[in-house]
């Protein structure tokens, strides 16, 4: 499974548009992302801030103190799963970490 530069763009603009997210930080990907993020550098192609890892999005994100930090990440999920869906991404979990909170 790969994440195309438009819908990966849609899942980042969603999750930013979340209640509480502040800030979008590139994913640390896996050994197999990497490389394929490495490609994509080499390429001069834009790097996404999401990953996927087999069928496992990772989002990292900065929260800006309005809501809960919990709050923002679950709004984070939901937006990211809801937008993969939508452009017929199946994923297995979303996985959100919080960077930095306030």
């Amino acid at each position: 499974m790969s994440l195309d530069d438009a819908t990966a763009a849609a899942i980042e603009e969603a999750v930013l548009a979340a209640p509480g997210v502040a800030d979008l930080y590139r994913a640390k990907p896996t050994l197999g992302s990497a490389v394929e993020s490495a490609r994509r550098i080499a390429s001069r192609a834009p790097v996404s801030r999401v990953v996927l890892d087999d069928d496992v999005l990772r989002v990292v994100v900065g929260t800006d103190g309005s809501v809960p930090a919990r709050v923002a990440a679950r709004a984070a999920h939901d937006a990211a799963l809801r937008v993969a869906g939508e452009r017929g991404l199946t994923l297995g979990r979303v996985d959100v970490r919080i960077a930095r909170v306030g």
